[in-house]
């Protein structure tokens, strides 16, 4: 539901900005304050849920977001909807927070653990489409019924959580015994900078497109949904193949080449001529690329967090968010300069990554014995 939200925000910016006379500025204005409170929310949920199991907090933060979802739908002011936006970050950043080390704790290992991310990326995807399928038609009657959608799918979520925990398996995070070369991790911060460079590209791509489809060619709300189908197809097929990839080419080729392609995705949403199908066509390496990078760095991330991984999780959250406020401020600029120079800026990292992920110290070691 935290993805369908922010999903949907990409294509209700235009009509809130027509709704409340608003310019360009609404780009950020509809993602900067949920970001904020989001990241500040973070540490306070890293302090407070630091030892305890942190899948029973899931259903009263998920009822929390949908309680702030329904504040947005009745905003009656740019200022109401700001308050609204960051309160939603602020629960929304509860809630991701606790599902993430919720998927670590039942997460298998070695291959099994990768493909339990790109799973988790695929489900995390649908909401994505079902934005795009139930919300961009709801908006079309009034942006405001989006984010009754939300309220209502997250109340329904915290409902059913419940019954969920109670038929999850126990914790079976490793403490002890041979390391795993599929969870041997990268250095943390290399993952997080990995993270915050791939949401950064998908925002910066997914909110240029929106207004491009619906400002320049007039497109509807639905029209533009429907354009965005073709990125979460090659989403789904990405992250299907995120579990072949990984043991193949090891995390940091693996990771390289992820965002590589979401990197040439963005530029080309940048470079795509007035033609509305070559502009959709230009999504579909960014949904590529997110299926790739995505379940990796995830997995990256957590891998190290240990029994109690709420304060990683929070960290990962606060790399997705600072990515997604960092894209949509380069998106707001409007400038293919910007674009370009946010995709050069995510190679270097990704290059980074490769260079200091397990498989090349491997590589390293293999060369001095030789």
């Amino acid at each position: 539901m935290v993805v369908l939200d922010e999903t949907a925000i990409a294509l209700l910016a235009p009509l809130v900005a027509r709704d409340f006379q608003l310019g360009s500025e609404v780009r950020h204005l509809m993602v900067t304050p949920f970001a904020a409170a989001f990241i500040v929310a973070l540490p306070a949920t890293a302090v407070a849920l630091r030892s305890v199991d942190a899948r029973r907090f899931v259903a009263p933060a998920a009822a929390t977001f949908a309680f702030t979802a329904l504040a947005g739908a009745l905003a009656v002011s740019p200022q109401w909807l700001v308050l609204a936006r960051a309160a939603q970050g602020a629960t929304a950043a509860v809630t991701a927070t606790c599902v993430l080390a919720s998927l670590h704790a039942i997460a298998g290992s070695g291959r099994a653990r990768i493909r339990d991310f790109a799973v988790f990326t695929v489900i995390s995807g649908s909401g994505a489409v079902a934005s795009l399928i139930i919300a961009a038609p709801l908006a079309a009657v009034s942006w405001r019924w989006s984010f009754v959608a939300v309220s209502v799918g997250a109340a329904a979520c915290a409902a059913i959580w419940p019954a969920a925990l109670r038929s999850s398996p126990a914790p079976r995070v490793a403490t002890s015994g041979p390391p795993d070369p599929f969870r041997s991790t990268m250095p943390p911060w290399t993952a997080l900078a990995a993270v915050a460079a791939a949401n950064a590209l998908l925002a910066a791509s997914v909110i240029t497109t929106s207004f491009v489809l619906q400002d320049d060619h007039g497109w509807s709300v639905t029209e533009t949904g429907a354009g965005f189908l073709p990125l979460n197809a090659a989403a789904a097929v990405g992250a299907a193949l995120a579990s072949r990839v990984v043991p193949r080419l090891g995390p940091g080729r693996a990771l390289l080449m992820g965002l590589a392609v979401l990197a040439v995705g963005c530029v080309a949403v940048s470079a795509a001529p007035g033609v509305s199908g070559a502009l959709i066509a230009a999504t579909v390496p960014v949904g590529m690329g997110v299926g790739l990078t995505f379940p990796l760095v995830n997995d990256r991330t957590l891998a190290t967090a240990g029994e109690f991984p709420v304060r990683r999780a929070a960290e990962l959250g606060a790399a997705q968010q600072t990515g997604l406020a960092t894209g949509a401020l380069v998106a707001a600029m409007d400038s293919d300069g910007a674009s370009y120079l946010l995709s050069g800026c995510v190679i270097g990292i990704a290059c980074l990554a490769a260079t200091l992920g397990p498989g090349s110290r491997d590589r390293s070691r293999g060369r001095q014995r030789s």
